[in-house]
């Protein structure tokens, strides 16, 4: 799996990856129970430091995504993994905050989910 990291985004390191291990899972290019690299390994080959890899692991581990285990960390065997309603809450708000966007910029939003699904497949190259 390529991890692509953008220096220059806003959006911090450790989500970055968190949303690139995801992406992976959703590409099924990462399955239940597939190994993930050790913290050291992936910070060296991206080239960011090791304690920004273990904070996307941990936040990984916290949402059941993946599971520490004795030789590293590894997707969840569990699929999909619970999820908790604190975290359910929290993203309903996003998604009615992206809702209120798109009614006030008259964005249609069928034809924008469906411009996404084919984003996650990767059917589009603005990945």
């Amino acid at each position: 799996m390529i991890i692509e990291i953008d220096t220059a985004s806003e959006t911090p390191i450790y989500t970055q990856l968190v949303y690139q291990i995801k992406l992976g899972l959703v590409r099924g290019k990462l399955k239940p129970g597939d190994s993930l690299p050790s913290v050291r390994s992936l910070a060296g080959d991206i080239g960011i430091n090791l304690h920004t890899v273990n904070k996307a692991y941990k936040a990984l581990v916290g949402e059941g995504i993946v599971e520490q285990v004795k030789k590293g960390y590894q997707i969840s065997e569990q699929t999909p993994p619970d999820i908790s309603d604190e975290y359910l809450e929290t993203f309903k708000e996003q998604l009615f905050d992206l809702l209120i966007d798109a009614k006030v910029f008259d964005i249609d939003v069928t034809t924008l989910l469906g411009e996404m699904e084919d984003r996650l497949k990767g059917d589009v190259e603005n990945d």
